[in-house]
C-alpha cells in the first residue's frame, strides 16, 4: 500500500513554545515512523524545525492599527488573507500530490483554510479542534462576531470529512448544534505523550515531598485552593510544615496578570511563604525534568461545571509516572481522566477531602495503582494509530 501524503496545516510548530507546537512536535516524528508522509505548513515566526519532512512557511495575519479598529475593513482583509493562503497552499498540495488535508487548530485559521482548500481541491479533509471555539465557556463574543464565528465553525464542520476533538465532553458540546449525520463524522483522539521525551529527565532525590504545578495561573485558575488545603494540614499538624515544598514552574506571567509578588502575598496569607519556590517559565524539555523530579503533580481547572477542557499538560504529567492530584469540577474531562488512571481529584467544595488526601500523600500513606492499559491509549504511538484509521476512513476506497 502506498504511503498516505498528508497536508498538515499546523501553524505553530517547534521550536515555538506553544501547546500546539509541542503537541505537533510529538506527533509528526511518530507519523513518519508509522509510514505517513507529512507536508507541513506553518507560520514563519515558528522558527526552523529540524524535521525529516518538507516544511513551508506562511505569514501570520497582520493589519495596521487603523484598519483593525474598523470591523468591516478588518474582516475584508482577513478574508483576503485566507484567500491568498489558499492560493499558495493549493499549489503546494498539487505539487506534492497530497491525499488528505489535516488542519490542527489552534489557531482556528488553520481549520478555515483547510475547509477552503477542501472546496478547491475536493480532497478528504480532517479538521481538529483542540478546544471548543463558538462554545468556549471562557469567551463571550460581540453580537456580530458571534454570528461570524458560528458561520465559520459551521463552514469548517460542513466541509470536514472527519472532525476530531480531544475529549467526549468537547465533542458533544460543539456537535449538539449540528445534524446527527455531522455528529457521526466526528470522533475523539486525546492529547498524547511520548515516553522517550522523559528519558533524560531523572528523578532527583530530596528530603522533602515535592508538590509541583507546571504552567501559568489565571484569575479563574490559581493556586488558592491548593494553598488552603495545605494550610489546614499545617494547622492540624505543624510538624508537617517542614516535610514538603511547593514548586510553581512558569506560574508567573505578565499576560495573565500573575506576578511573583502576588503569589508570595497569597502564600503569606496561608502561612506557606517558606514552602514555595517560584520558578520562571522553562522550555518543554525542562518542564519534563521538573515533572520527573516531583512527588505529586497538581492540575487545577477553573471552577466551571461542564468544563470541556482536557489540558495537554495533565497528559504530560501522566507520562512522567508520578502521582497526579486534580482540583477540578466533578465529571470534568480532567476528573474523568484522573479517575480512569487511578489518581485522585477533588472539586472546589471538597476542601476537607483534598486536605486529607494531601496529608496522606505527604505522609506516604497512599499507594497508587495506575491503570496501565488506560495510560497506554494516550501514548503518541496509540493516538497516531487512531489518527491513521481516521485518514483511511476518509480516503477513497480504491486508494
Amino acid at each position: 500500500m502506498n504511503k498516505i501524503k498528508i497536508l498538515c496545516l499546523s501553524f505553530h510548530t517547534p521550536p515555538a513554545v506553544r501547546p500546539q507546537a509541542i503537541l505537533i512536535g510529538k506527533m509528526i516524528p511518530e507519523w513518519i515512523r508509522q509510514g505517513l508522509e507529512p507536508v507541513i505548513i506553518t507560520y514563519e515566526e515558528s522558527g526552523e524545525w529540524d524535521i525529516n519532512a518538507p516544511v513551508f512557511k506562511i505569514k501570520n495575519f497582520c493589519i495596521n492599527k487603523f484598519f483593525n479598529k474598523i470591523q468591516p475593513l478588518r474582516e475584508f482583509f482577513r478574508y483576503r488573507y485566507y484567500k491568498k493562503l489558499t492560493d499558495i497552499i493549493e499549489d503546494i498540495a498539487q505539487k506534492n500530490k497530497i491525499d488528505v488535508i489535516f488542519s490542527f487548530a489552534k489557531p482556528i485559521d488553520s481549520n478555515i483554510v483547510g475547509a477552503m482548500l477542501k472546496k478547491r481541491l475536493s480532497l478528504p479533509f480532517v479538521s481538529h479542534f483542540s478546544d471548543p471555539w463558538y462554545d468556549d465557556p471562557y469567551r463571550s463574543f460581540p453580537k456580530f462576531e458571534e454570528k461570524k464565528v458560528l458561520w465559520q465553525e459551521n463552514f469548517i464542520i460542513k466541509n470536514s470529512d472527519k472532525v476530531i476533538f480531544t475529549n467526549e465532553t468537547a465533542r458533544k458540546l460543539v456537535m449538539k448544534k449540528y445534524p446527527e449525520s455531522w455528529f457521526k463524522k466526528s470522533g475523539v483522539i486525546p492529547h498524547c505523550f511520548n515516553l522517550k521525551d522523559y528519558s533524560e529527565a531523572q528523578k532527583i532525590g530530596s528530603d522533602k515531598f515535592i508538590i509541583s504545578h507546571i504552567g501559568a495561573f489565571y484569575k479563574k485558575r490559581n493556586s488558592e485552593p491548593l494553598f488552603q488545603a495545605l494550610k489546614k494540614i499545617i494547622d492540624e499538624n505543624p510538624g508537617l510544615a517542614h516535610k514538603f515544598r511547593i514548586e510553581l514552574v512558569g506560574a508567573v506571567n505578565d499576560y495573565a496578570g500573575y506576578s511573583a509578588k502576588g503569589i508570595e502575598n497569597m502564600a503569606e496569607v496561608y502561612h506557606l511563604k517558606d514552602n514555595i519556590k517560584i520558578i520562571p517559565p522553562v522550555s518543554y524539555e525542562e518542564s519534563l525534568k521538573y515533572m520527573k523530579s516531583s512527588d505529586c503533580l497538581v492540575v487545577i481547572d477553573a471552577d466551571m461545571p461542564g468544563s470541556p477542557f482536557l489540558p495537554s499538560k495533565v497528559v504530560d504529567y501522566a507520562g512522567s509516572g508520578n502521582t497526579i492530584l486534580g482540583i477540578t469540577p466533578k465529571g470534568s474531562p480532567t476528573a474523568e481522566f484522573l479517575k480512569n488512571l487511578g489518581y485522585g481529584s477533588f472539586s472546589y467544595d471538597e476542601s476537607d477531602k483534598l486536605k486529607d488526601y494531601l496529608n496522606n500523600l505527604i505522609s506516604s500513606r497512599v499507594e497508587m495503582k495506575v491503570n496501565q492499559s488506560f495510560l497506554e491509549s494516550f501514548t503518541v504511538s496509540s493516538t497516531t494509530k487512531k489518527l491513521i484509521s481516521f485518514f483511511n476512513e476518509v480516503l477513497p476506497k480504491n486508494s
